[in-house]
């Protein structure tokens, strides 16, 4: 078997083929392009060529790449779209190297620790206003690769008040008086699709239960969900009773 190194004729993507010495050099890439060069049609021109010269260049920034914009640099010099050289690139099987995010200091540590419970992008935010710049995605892996989330195990104020069986306004009521503690989530939900959402954590939706167990009509709460609760979550029982641990 020879090994024939090629540009298709239609689409001019490089490809490699194995075929016995005898044949002809195979002349396209796939078979929807086979069909479109034997088929006579007008095709249209490729704009953005791939050489084997350019080829080799862009393997070589895939190959070498530290991830600090080798690779919109060289779509730049050579006057090719960026999703082009990604695409060609994906094709062959290479893959950028990502830029790695520095080590988190103590103060961006600390200002996460505060906002854990707020969403990532209002995270995100307070932490650029004090001069760090974090993506979305790191913000999530490091809150959850220090477990942040795991004192704030709770429901939302609808949850909240499906669970005891009463209905949301009510709960809304407590938080606005004072008599639930509550959080929003940061999560940029705009008036008109009812605002923020609040979250209640076990240790205030429990807190809130004792003080106000005379107002509580206990023939219409979640009875697991309820004593999941008063209990401290030592069972692990979620709504309607499924074990969440």
């Amino acid at each position: 078997m020879a090994t024939y190194h090629f540009n298709c004729e239609v689409c001019g993507i490089s490809a490699k083929a194995w075929r016995s010495e005898d044949t002809t050099p195979p002349r396209f890439c796939s078979r929807a392009c086979k069909t479109k060069g034997l088929s006579g049609q007008s095709l249209k021109p490729e704009r953005w060529v791939i050489t084997p010269e350019i080829h080799e260049l862009i393997k070589q920034v895939y190959k070498t790449s530290s991830g600090n914009g080798e690779v919109k640099a060289l779509a730049k010099r050579l006057k090719f779209p960026r999703w082009k050289i990604t695409r060609y690139a994906i094709k062959q099987g290479w893959v950028a190297r990502q830029k790695k995010e520095p080590n988190w200091c103590e103060d961006e540590i600390a200002i996460l620790e505060r906002n854990a419970h707020l969403s990532p992008e209002v995270i995100q935010q307070r932490l650029k206003a004090n001069g760090y710049i974090r993506t979305l995605q790191g913000i999530v892996l490091k809150r959850k690769r220090m477990r942040l989330l795991s004192s704030l195990d709770g429901q939302s104020a609808r949850a909240f008040s499906e669970c005891l069986g009463v209905d949301e306004h009510v709960v809304i009521r407590a938080i606005h008086e004072g008599r639930l503690k509550a959080q929003k989530r940061g999560t940029g939900r705009v008036p008109a699709q009812g605002g923020d959402i609040y979250y209640i954590i076990d240790k205030h939706a429990r807190d809130y239960i004792i003080d106000n167990l005379h107002e509580i009509d206990i023939r219409k709460v979640d009875k697991w969900w309820f004593v999941d609760i008063l209990a401290g979550g030592e069972y692990g029982l979620g709504m309607r009773g499924l074990r969440v641990k």
